[in-house]
């Protein structure tokens, strides 16, 4: 018998964030859990916590966390990006290595979505790893096609390969657009 408690709270207080992040056993949902922190007004408080040592949720919240903010850099509008960059600027502050160079990602994805110039293929490599790995998720990414102009980088989720995600990236700007 278990003893995990669910709330079934989809937008859950500050107070039961805090309760939830420091119980093993309470979950919010039995399912997509990670879809409920997924929201700008808890960022303060989300990264506040995956900084805290004795958290025992620190690590899976840093982690929704980075496929909150990786997927509006990879899709986002401008307001999306505000979000990432106060996330970035939040985790600056941290109280762990952890957070803080999670941010610094943060900061190079941003980077990424403005363009960096030119690119060579093992940039393109190194960006296909930080704009769809981070610390959320470990892929395989590689290069699957080149023309004068752009580099195709896929990520391609083992052990069936049938999840691909691409960035087709201008060699000469940097700029990237994602496909699914």
């Amino acid at each position: 018998m278990s003893d995990e408690v669910i709330l079934n709270d989809w937008n859950p207080s500050e107070e039961t964030l805090l309760r939830w992040a420091f119980d093993e056993n309470l979950l919010l949902s039995d399912q997509d859990e990670d879809l409920i922190l997924h929201r700008e007004e808890y960022l303060p408080l989300l990264i506040s916590i995956a900084g805290e040592s004795t958290c025992p949720k620190a690590g899976y919240i840093l982690s929704c966390l980075d496929f909150y903010l990786m997927f509006l850099i990879l899709r986002g509008t401008d307001a999306h990006l505000a979000v990432v960059k106060e996330g970035a600027r939040l985790a600056a502050e941290g109280r762990t290595q952890e957070v803080v160079e999670w941010g610094r990602l943060q900061e190079r994805r941003l980077k990424y979505r403005k363009g960096i110039g030119p690119v060579s293929k093992s940039e393109a490599l190194l960006m296909g790893q930080e704009l769809l790995n981070g610390i959320s998720r470990q892929a395989l990414i590689s290069v699957v096609h080149e023309t004068d102009e752009k580099w195709e980088v896929e990520l391609s989720v083992q052990p069936f390969h049938r999840h691909k995600e691409r960035l087709s990236i201008s060699k000469g700007s940097g700029c990237f657009e994602y496909s699914r």
